[in-house]
């Protein structure tokens, strides 16, 4: 039960720590987009990062070489 509780609770940081990043970047500007649907951070967090299914971040850079969008793609199973 510990293990159990240790587990769920680095999964809470971890989930904060990628909120606390994709606020960052979604205030410098970057779009971020959940399988092709513009989204908030939170958003982001919520819909991607989850035990059933497995989401990919894909970086988009801009012509100067910046970030521009960060976009999660779920990945079917094969």
């Amino acid at each position: 039960m510990q293990k159990n509780m240790e587990k769920a609770k680095n999964a809470m940081a971890t989930k904060a720590e990628l909120k606390d990043y994709l606020t960052d970047k979604y205030l410098e500007g970057v779009q971020l987009f959940v399988d092709g649907e513009a989204v908030l951070p939170e958003e982001a967090v919520s819909r991607a990062v989850r035990e059933d299914c497995v989401y990919m971040a894909d970086y988009v850079l801009g012509k100067a070489g910046g970030i521009e969008q960060i976009r999660f793609d779920k990945l079917d199973r094969l």
